[in-house]
Order: C-alpha cells, then structure tokens, then sequence
C-alpha cells in the first residue's frame, strides 16, 4: 500500500486533535522493517523509533540519541522529527507535546505493557490495520526451521522444560511468545527473517499435564520428543479454548493475544529470560569459534582497503569476506561509516559518493551468524593512513581506555560498569563529543538480547556466562576546528564462576590511533599484551 492510501486511511479513522502511532516493529519479531508504515511515511530505516499522525497528515518521528543525525538526513522533509535525549523514553515525549486524555490510536498489537503504559496518560482506542499495511517483507517463511547440533546445545527440550518446570512449581500453564526464549527451549533456528535466527513461533507448555505445543510453520521435519508441533495459525482457537489460568509475562505479550486468553495471569518473575541469557560451555566454545571467523573475515577486509573504494563497496567488501567464512548471514545491517558519516552513531546509508581518501579515519560495527545461530557483534574505528591528528588520538585513545577500564572492572551491577565509561568519556562534551548511548548489551540468538543491559538506568546484574557487549564511543564535531567524526571500539566478553572475564573478539585496536603517552601503566601493559595476542 503506498503513502498516499495509507495517510488517507489513517485520516478516516482520526477526528480533529487525535492522533495515532504507526506501525512500526513486526508483531513477532518486535523490529523495525523496511515495509513498516512508519518506514513508508517517513522514509527512515533505523532500527529504533516511533511516530504519530494527526487528522491532518502531519507526521511526527520520534528517534533516540544513536539515530538523530541519520534521520536528519534520511527522513522525509514534511515529517518533523522529535530527538530523544539521553535516556529519555517515547512515551515521555508524547508526554511533552500531547495533553493527558488525548485521542491515541494504536495498533491491536501493541504490546500490553506499552498499552497499558499509554493508557495511563491517554485516552487509548485500539485500531486494526488492513493486510497489506502490515506486511513484512523481510520475512521468508519458505526457509527451513532446524535443530541446532547437539555438540552446542547439548541441554535438549525435555531437560530445559524440566528446569523450567521445577522453578515454577506454582504455575500449571504458560505461554512463551518471546523469541529468543522459544529458540533457547526448543534449540530450533531458521533463517526466514533478514539479520536473525529466529523464527515466527509461540510456545504453549501445560506442565500439569506435560502438554508443550510449538505453534510455528515450517517444521515439518522436525521431530522432538514431548513437543508438539502445530500450525501458526492454529494457535487461536486452541488458546480460546482453555478454561483454566494461563500465565504470561506481561510484558512480551501483545494485547491481540492477550485478549484471546480467558483468564490470563501475570508471571511475577520471568526466570526464562534469565536462563536464556546464560550460555552453558558448549555455546561459549561455539561463540569462540563464530568469532574467531568474524574477526578473520574483518583481518581479510582491510588487507583489501584502498583508496577510491566507497562506503557502499567497502561494505560489500566486508560481507562477501563473511560469507567465505562460513556465515548463513549478517546478523545485524552492517555499520559502513566513513569520515563524518562516523558521528552517527547507526549510520547504514552507504553513500557511494562517500571515498575512502589517504589520512581518512573510518567505523566498521558488524556481525554475522554461524551454523549455531548464535549472533556475533564487533565495532572497530579504523585509520586509512599514517599521520592520524592529535585529535583523533587523543579521542580513540579516551575510548580505549574506557573500554580497557570495564572491562578489568569487577562491578556486578550493569549501571555501574557504564558509569566507569561515562565518567571518563564526560570531559570530553566540552570539546563537542558526546557519549550518548547505552555502554552495552546481552547477546545470543539475538544480537540484542536481554539481560544483561548496560546503560545508565540499568537494574541489571551482570551474572557469569551471560554475554554482552562493552562498547564505549565518542561522536561529535570539535568546536575549534569543526572535524566532524565518531569512534566506537566494542568487543563481546562474559565472565566465568570466578568473575574473570574473557573476550570472545580478538581483533587488534587501531595502533596508529593509540597514544600510549595518555595510557597508565596498567593500561598500556594490556594494550600491549592485546596486540600482540593476535
């Protein structure tokens, strides 16, 4: 449907001072999509943000820290663009702009704990969207579902159920809708959406009568034993259906399947995440090995750097070394950043007219996924020459530092390690840079998955084996001489029983970049130990 249609449909559901939020994440993989109404109105890709329409066809886009200077030059000129600071959510922005008990339409599928959300400040009317609207083209349902091998997932379904099963003796039945958490149970992988592992699915486990039904498509071949295996579509009427309590975790269900429950029931607790989050030792060993290849698929990228190649072939560049690797697919859009199209913080426009010149500095943030679907994640700022600037050192060698330093911190609390980052990377705002994004985040089947997560408003615990990301930066233009540029350096680590922590990316720092002069003994000794371990 085109945007001329749509803007006429919304118009025909909306009355004067009401507005609606776009669609604009899939309903079971909760990302943002090329094909999303948010991404046909206003012609931004990122993978984060939110819109609203009013009865006149004004639109406005809603972007946090790491999209605002990709949506200045992306989105379409007639829509106004919202920038979220520093920790600042959606809703507390509509907040800002819409007085409390205005007219919000939302999508039937919504997620309950947003509805709710919303519903507290608004007057909250549900709409459906027609077919076309919401389809997601990114999707491929044709590729095949598979079992993991047993060498990595050596915990099979009905050892996994009985944990699950044990630790919530108070719960008869149970839906499970997260993705990530079905991927963990069952051990099943596909390929059928762009950039993940994951695969259309919702997970019904009755432990009273040990009765587990995986609704998904494309599973014909698949076989494991105490798992039933239904069709997508097959799921509503069999949840309406049942009489008895059914317990979700309200804030992964939508307010479409909600609905269809008779008597749902909230987990306090959502323990599965949890288990998901913590890798056993046989993944760890695979997500050594799937690194290992990330990390020689970007060793064979820059031994091809030359000048005259653009963001967009140095792109290619890189993802054809990953697929000789061995890689099914990116697990994320790659991160091509050149020169000042490094100061945005998830730039994937991959300008052609953008050339790698002599003394450039550049951002590469990329990953892939393997045999286990397990995603990989690296950030890495390079330098195309041999006379980098003072300040380009004495940037690159500030984010070093605030990555050696949590990473030889011992702190638990997730909070606290991006603090460690943050206090040493403030200085540098009063030059005109700024560390204006979470420090990290969980990685697994998915290449965010949570817990843990690192930011400043972070609760969370960081527990051994749960892997994540450690990846400070700084983005900017400096104030006196006007060098717009951004540097990012993120290796994916986790700790064991003992707290030591081990990082699963190997690949070297940007030696021409570093000032060892501004490096404290400690952290210059690992630098150097870093570098020569490759």
């Amino acid at each position: 449907m085109n945007k001329a249609s749509q803007i006429k449909f919304y118009k025909s559901i909306l009355k004067d001072n009401e507005i609606l939020l776009l669609k604009s994440s899939d309903s079971f993989f909760g990302c943002h999509y090329s094909s999303s109404p948010l991404n046909v109105l206003t012609n931004f890709s990122g993978t984060s943000g939110e819109a609203v329409i009013d009865k006149s066809g004004n639109i406005k886009l809603f972007v946090d820290t790491r999209y605002h200077l990709l949506a200045d030059k992306i989105t379409n000129k007639d829509v106004q663009i919202y920038k979220m600071q520093l920790a600042e959510t959606f809703f507390d922005s509509l907040k800002k702009i819409y007085k409390k008990n205005t007219v919000l339409h939302v999508p039937c599928d919504i997620l309950l704990k947003d509805y709710l959300k919303y519903d507290s400040y608004f007057d909250v009317r549900k709409y459906t969207l027609k077919d076309n609207f919401a389809k997601n083209n990114d999707i491929n349902l044709k590729n095949s579902i598979f079992i993991v091998d047993k060498d990595i997932e050596r915990q099979d379904f009905s050892f996994k159920i009985n944990k699950l099963k044990k630790n919530n003796s108070n719960i008869d039945k149970m839906l499970v809708f997260d993705l990530d958490e079905i991927a963990y149970l069952t051990n099943l992988r596909s390929f059928q959406m762009q950039n993940s592992s994951l695969f259309s699915s919702i997970l019904y486990l009755d432990f009273k009568n040990s009765n587990y039904v995986l609704f998904a498509d494309g599973c014909e071949k698949i076989k494991i034993e105490n798992l039933n295996i239904l069709k997508l579509s097959e799921f509503n009427n069999y949840i309406q259906s049942i009489q008895d309590e059914i317990h979700v975790d309200v804030e992964k269900i939508n307010v479409k399947n909600y609905l269809l429950i008779k008597k749902p029931k909230e987990i306090k607790n959502n323990n599965l995440s949890l288990y998901s989050s913590v890798k056993s030792i046989s993944v760890i060993k695979e997500l050594e090995k799937s690194f290992s290849k990330l990390d020689k698929a970007i060793f064979n990228f820059k031994n091809q750097l030359k000048a005259g190649l653009s963001e967009y072939d140095l792109k290619n560049i890189f993802e054809k070394e990953l697929l000789k690797q061995g890689a099914k697919t990116t697990s994320f859009k790659t991160i091509m950043a050149l020169d000042s199209n490094s100061a945005s913080i998830h730039y994937t426009d991959y300008d052609k007219n953008k050339i790698l010149q002599d003394e450039m500095l550049f951002l590469l943030d990329c990953g892939g996924y393997w045999d286990g679907g397990y995603a990989t994640d690296i950030t890495r700022t390079f330098y195309f020459g041999s006379r980098p600037s003072l300040l380009y050192k004495k940037i690159y060698t500030n984010v070093l530092k605030a990555f050696i330093n949590c990473f030889l911190s011992k702190e638990t609390n997730a909070s606290k390690v991006d603090y460690i980052a943050r206090k040493i990377l403030k200085p540098f705002e009063k030059c005109g840079f700024k560390f204006n994004h979470g420090l990290g985040h969980g990685i697994g089947t998915s290449v965010h998955q949570n817990p843990p997560r690192l930011s400043i408003s972070s609760d969370d615990i960081i527990k051994p084996y749960q892997v994540h990301s450690i990846e400070p930066g700084l983005y900017g233009k400096d104030i006196e001489i006007g060098l717009e540029f951004g540097v990012r350096i993120e290796n994916c680590v986790y700790w064991d029983v003992e707290y030591n922590r081990y990082s699963l990316s190997k690949f070297p720092f940007e030696e021409v970049l570093i000032d060892y002069g501004m490096l404290n003994e400690i952290e210059a000794d690992f630098v150097k130990k870093w570098q020569e371990s490759f």
